[in-house]
């Protein structure tokens, strides 16, 4: 047998099943990090928008928040659906001046979303923020389960009571 086949049979006979094999948006999952941050970012400007929601244009990477939307400084993270049915929203910055994090999830057959008010985030309210790094305070990681998120449908009625609230 050829030692890479006999490789390729023992990796897939290790590997966790594929919730992402067929999917409309598996093409997502190869990008690198700063992609998937942009594409996540991009597809809030554009679904608001549909929805006749005043949102920035955005700024530049290195802008202290990725945008505003309907008045309000956004903080927008987006990752993936693991195998174990979660989300891994990464770098999330505790100094960074925004009043919302906004959360997006990525699965095979849905985008699912949920957002805190900063505060929230910094009390706990939204999970634990685990450290990005041991011995650093600067960026952390939120860990949400599926269950935990809303359906992307609802996000313009709740940026919409944003608005009301002023």
């Amino acid at each position: 047998m050829n030692p890479v086949e006999l490789l390729a049979i023992i990796i897939k006979e290790h590997a966790p099943k594929d919730i992402w094999q067929g999917s409309p948006v598996l093409g997502y999952r190869i990008l690198g990090n700063t992609n998937r941050g942009e594409i996540g970012e991009e597809f809030v400007r554009r679904y608001l928008k549909e929805a006749e929601i005043v949102v920035s244009t955005g700024g530049r990477r290195t802008s202290l928040t990725d945008m505003q939307i309907a008045g309000h400084a956004f903080e927008v993270k987006t990752a993936s659906l693991g195998a174990n049915g979660t989300f891994q929203f990464n770098h999330v910055r505790m100094d960074r001046k925004y009043e919302y994090l906004l959360c997006l999830g990525i699965c095979p057959q849905e985008i699912v979303f949920n957002m805190w008010r900063k505060g929230e985030v910094a009390e706990g309210t939204a999970g634990a923020l685990v450290r990005m790094a041991e011995g650093q305070s600067v960026t952390y990681k939120l860990t949400k389960k599926l269950k935990d998120m809303r359906p992307i449908a609802a996000l313009p009625t709740h940026i919409a009571s944003l608005e009301n609230k002023g």
